[in-house]
């Protein structure tokens, strides 16, 4: 894992490193060396520029940072769990107008816990799906109205068939 996305004072860098003297920054390759002064003093080299480098917090991957004189707030995440952060973020965006709710597998709907129309809290059971032979409770994946439109109880279901939505 060499991939990094930081936020320096809420502007956003790409930072790949190549090797022990090489990283691409945004895109364009640079020379670095890092000398260690103590557990929180360090010397930055960048392509012949010299940065002199004190942490002065460090919360995970949040770090407040004097490079030069200027104190500089810094928020720092593999690519990994930067790209699954947006998704999150993204999926919870989708979820503010809505969202419909599948059959997760074949089976007969036995019992309809809520109505149309009813709140519903995020975990919440909504309904009681017949599988082979076992009773799985479909729950609430948010909160909301729920909205049914054909499915009633004793109604044979396919896999991905809608069985409500909530708003």
């Amino acid at each position: 894992m060499n991939d990094f996305v930081s936020k320096i004072d809420d502007k956003k860098y790409s930072i790949k490193f190549l090797d022990e003297s090489r990283l691409v920054l945004n895109e364009i390759e640079y020379n670095y060396s890092i000398k260690l002064l103590s557990s929180d003093n360090f010397i930055l080299t960048l392509n012949n520029r010299t940065f002199i480098c004190t942490v002065v917090e460090n919360k995970n991957s949040n770090f407040e940072i004097v490079v030069n004189g200027e104190l500089h707030k810094v928020i720092s995440h593999s690519l990994i769990s930067y790209k699954a952060e947006e998704l999150l973020k993204s999926k919870n965006q989708s979820h503010s107008s809505g969202m419909t709710v599948k059959a997760p597998m074949p089976g007969l709907i036995l019992k309809i816990k809520k109505q149309n129309g009813d709140y519903v809290e995020r975990g919440e059971t909504v309904m009681i799906l017949e599988a082979m032979k076992m009773e799985n409770e479909i729950r609430a994946p948010i909160s909301g109205t729920v909205t049914f439109n054909s499915i009633k109880e004793g109604t044979s279901v396919e896999k991905n068939i809608k069985l409500f939505e909530i708003r």
